[in-house]
């Protein structure tokens, strides 16, 4: 059985630690967000995969398979002033909350192998409402089929 389901809790929950009062989403958003808000298995496109794998059988033995895969992820900030600045900080604030929580338990309590966080997109865009900057960021996961 694939680690995807077990993983998603769990980054949810640590998430939610390591960020308090923060909106910790399961998935696409379905009400309005908070100013800020990090999304767990969401790229931003409703509909669009969020996590990609793949499975390998390890060495020569025929189970567990090896599976790697990457769980897209959104945090945003959004003010409503004109301080550009502030939401982009905010943004990298989030990601290194995350980011120091996956290095303090790289394998999320011995589910995985390894957990990281692999890759960082960034937009920051002026709106009429104020400024918003949004990081899609990727955790790589590396673990066994159970």
């Amino acid at each position: 059985m694939s680690t995807i389901p077990n993983v998603l809790d769990d980054l949810l929950q640590r998430t939610r630690l390591a960020l308090p009062g923060v909106q910790v989403l399961d998935g696409q958003p379905v009400t309005d967000t908070e100013p800020d808000v990090v999304a767990i298995g969401f790229t931003g496109s409703p509909g669009e995969a969020a996590v990609d794998a793949t499975e390998d059988r390890a060495q020569l033995t025929t189970s567990p398979d090896r599976e790697r895969y990457g769980i897209t992820c959104l945090a945003s900030s959004w003010r409503g002033d004109t301080d550009a600045r502030a939401v982009r900080d905010r943004v990298f604030e989030l990601l290194a909350a995350l980011r120091g929580e996956l290095q303090r338990d790289p394998t999320l309590g011995g589910l995985v192998l390894s957990a990281r966080m692999a890759v960082v997109a960034f937009a920051q865009e002026q709106t009429t409402a104020g400024p918003v900057a949004t990081a899609q960021f990727e955790i790589r996961i590396d673990a066994f089929a159970r």
